[in-house]
């Protein structure tokens, strides 16, 4: 046993002095089997014989201490004392109620304090500031020699700032992460592709052209400091089941990081389903664990074939433990929003996705959420917001009605379409293109 502890202590300073990954082959056996009733001589009666003949552990280390001279009244006391120990904790788990109180650390106590957020259901940014993080995260190093196509988007994405209008997805995105930031947030993205997007909508590094390296206009904005005010987008390889697995344990252990995980394609978390039934759906259920990773899950079936489409909602929605969602987020619906397993939610907007990915680290409590992450609408300017839309007293938006002004009169409305995603932009070009005025258009997000 000292010989173990030993090799684990040189193997984690090993690690810790040369930042290198050390392997400990270490040997065990199962003495009952898979579990006390189990009978593992049906199946192994070779192996379980040797087990069965072999002196456990602790019997070998007690005649070790007594050859050292360690008393045997001193082991006989510790014996009881475990003993002891362990009858009154099985005593207690008979009546012990598990409150997910329990298991919060301070980071986790961090979030429930009210004072730190303003009002918490709203998600908006003092129009100002928002220019301010808008002025800084589109502006590239004039002395740095970067893609020109990339100078181009920039370029756009800043005339977009000085205007307030027409402000893309990835532009919207960057905004959330700037102010979440700015807030004392950590945010941590990762994923195939992250860094520049796989639809390049992203480009939260861009790489110089002349050299090796990039160029991270988040974090050259806000520095690093010692509260991890920072921005984080790693690239990672292709297994979906491991590295949604490490994320969320990530999102576990810090409540105060805005972790997303982003599949390239919707049905690549087909290799992660397991982490989503087991954990990601499911875990506070079994554990009364909280969590709050969000997953990007690009969803349409315009380009790339069958293999590269949807996130598959309906899967999603089944996961889920309730029927529908509260319109507003009251106290009371705030409340029950609480008691639910994750969110799935399904943008038309680039403030709408803003004011979700805000809405996540605002809360007081922490919960998954799915983001049926568009295609098209990254590039569609139909889809892009106003500086208006994401000012303060402004929040995400549950339901969005039809704001059409070449409709008729409500009462004359012959029918409503509800509907949800980027398909909203399809069924209205219709509409404008038939000339019909009397169908209204619901989006459900």
């Amino acid at each position: 046993m000292e010989d173990v502890a030993k090799t684990f202590k040189i193997a984690a300073e090993y690690r810790q002095t040369f930042g290198k990954d050390v392997v400990v082959d270490l040997i065990g056996y199962r003495k009952m089997g898979h579990n006390e009733l189990d009978q593992p001589m049906f199946t192994q009666p070779l192996m379980y014989k040797i087990i069965k003949d072999q002196q456990p552990t602790k019997e070998i280390y007690r005649q070790q201490l007594i050859s050292e001279g360690v008393p045997e009244e001193r082991l006989a006391a510790i014996d009881t004392e475990i003993w002891e120990a362990l009858e009154e904790s099985y005593k207690q788990s008979k009546t012990h109620k598990f409150e997910q109180e329990d298991w919060m650390t301070d980071e986790w106590e961090s979030i429930k304090d009210t004072t730190r957020y303003g009002n918490i259901n709203d998600t908006g940014v003092d129009l100002d500031a928002l220019k301010n993080f808008g002025e800084k995260i589109t502006v590239l190093p004039a002395e740095s020699k970067f893609h020109p196509q990339i100078q181009k988007i920039f370029k756009a994405r800043q005339a977009s700032i000085e205007a307030g209008k027409s402000i893309d997805w990835g532009t919207a995105e960057a905004l959330a992460f700037a102010s979440l930031i700015d807030e004392g947030f950590h945010v941590r993205l990762s994923g195939q592709d992250v860094e520049r997007g796989t639809f390049s909508h992203r480009h939260a590094h861009v790489f110089y052209q002349d050299q090796d390296g990039c160029y991270v206009p988040i974090n050259n904005v806000i520095p690093h400091d010692s509260n991890q005010r920072n921005f984080i987008a790693s690239n990672s390889h292709l297994s979906e089941y491991a590295v949604l697995g490490f994320e969320y344990g990530y999102a576990q252990t810090n409540p105060n990081t805005l972790c997303l995980w982003e599949a390239q394609f919707g049905d690549f978390a087909n290799g992660a389903q397991i982490m989503i039934d087991q954990f990601v759906a499911s875990g506070e259920t079994k554990w009364n664990v909280r969590n709050g990773l969000v997953l990007l899950l690009p969803h349409g079936y315009d380009g790339q074939g069958p293999e590269h489409s949807s996130c598959r909602i309906e899967r999603y929605l089944t996961l889920t433990d309730a029927d529908d969602m509260p319109p507003a987020e009251t106290k009371s619906n705030y409340q029950i929003s609480e008691q639910h397993n994750m969110f799935v939610a399904n943008c038309t907007t680039a403030a709408q996705y803003f004011h979700l990915l805000r809405r996540q680290m605002r809360r007081t409590f922490r919960k998954p959420l799915i983001v049926v992450a568009p295609k098209k609408l990254l590039k569609l300017r139909n889809a892009n917001s106003d500086f208006e839309d994401f000012k303060t007293g402004l929040r995400f938006q549950k339901v969005i009605d039809d704001r059409s002004t070449e409709l008729v009169a409500d009462a004359s409305v012959r029918k409503v379409i509800y509907c949800s995603g980027q398909v909203y932009y399809d069924l209205e070009a219709e509409r404008t293109k038939r000339g019909i005025k009397d169908v209204a258009i619901v989006r459900v997000e």
